[in-house]
């Protein structure tokens, strides 16, 4: 799907977080404990402006569960970047 839109750079990172559904209780050892932060997964993107739309749409449509803690999607202008080793455009 990612290389078929042009996709080139992309980033997936494992996070803790919690919004809506507010976490769970588990028990360990008699004891009971209240988990507020969930196991979620970040997904990044280097995009040209005119895929923006299509990328949304194809994760939307593809990543629904219709559950609670489906997430969100930002979009953000990223005016430059630089290679980190070497500092260059």
């Amino acid at each position: 799907m990612l290389q078929s839109e042009g996709v080139e750079r992309f980033t997936v990172v494992n996070v803790m977080g919690c919004g809506n559904q507010s976490g769970y209780t588990e028990s360990y050892k008699n004891t009971t404990v209240e988990v507020n932060l969930l196991k979620k997964m970040k997904l990044e993107f280097e995009i040209p402006d005119e895929k923006v739309r299509t990328l949304i749409d194809q994760i939307s449509r593809l990543c629904r569960s219709g559950k609670i803690g489906d997430g969100k999607i930002f979009v953000m202008n990223i005016p430059d970047f630089f290679a980190a080793p070497a500092a260059q455009k």
